[in-house]
């Protein structure tokens, strides 16, 4: 599997369930949302403008995805929301189509058009890098099946102020699909509970722990 193909298993309409974990402060947050993921062809107008816009040729892109979600965490505030969308578009290396470019219009760490670096690891994942001004992020994707995807993110930031995340997500089905809108009101109710998602992230610092050590976990 390639990073296209990775992006177009992922279309789709999702239910999340996140737990941040804030290592400064030795907290975590949870936090559930719906993502709707839409795979875009080469020539789609939203990654050729976004190529225009980090000034590459967008003929070397391979195509990309659209994503919009919206839910919220544990430790909101009042009127604060996690509602948003982006584009993002591969930009693959010549000697070898399974790395190269990623850009986006809005980071994930910082919101702010960025070009990053993603490979496909050995065992089928999709990894993200990405340099900021003030912090840097690495995110992992992976599908534990075609309707269960699991997602770890570190960011370090500028002063310590670390975290690390991990999410499932759970596919929704085909009558949800069909209404992809977002409401940060929404009830979200994840097909997995906490308990379940610390013992795949447990399992997951066993076997890959190149993805944790530098937090210390």
């Amino acid at each position: 599997m390639d990073a296209m193909e990775f992006f177009q298993q992922s279309a789709g309409s999702w239910r999340s369930q996140r737990t941040t974990h804030h290592l400064a402060f030795k907290r975590s947050e949870v936090g559930e949302s719906q993502i709707q993921v839409d795979a875009l062809a080469a020539d789609d107008p939203e990654i050729i403008a976004l190529c225009e816009f980090h000034q590459i040729d967008a003929s070397l892109a391979i195509g990309g995805c659209s994503v919009r979600w919206g839910g919220s965490m544990g430790w909101d505030q009042e009127g604060e929301n996690h509602e948003g969308n982006t584009v993002f578009a591969l930009v693959p290396d010549t000697d070898n189509p399974r790395q190269g470019r990623l850009l986006r219009d809005r980071g994930y760490a910082e919101i702010v058009p960025v070009v990053g670096q993603y490979h496909m690891d050995d065992d089928g994942g999709l990894v993200l890098i990405t340099e900021y001004d003030t912090m840097s992020s690495i995110e992992r994707f992976w599908f534990a099946s075609p309707d269960l995807r699991m997602r770890c993110s570190t960011v370090k930031r500028f002063g310590g102020f670390n975290t690390a995340s991990f999410c499932t997500e759970s596919r929704v089905g085909a009558d949800s699909l069909s209404h992809p809108e977002v409401n940060q009101g929404d009830a979200i109710v994840s097909d997995v509970t906490p308990t379940q998602a610390q013992e795949v992230l447990q399992a997951r610092q066993d076997t890959s722990p190149q993805y944790f050590s530098l937090l210390g976990w």
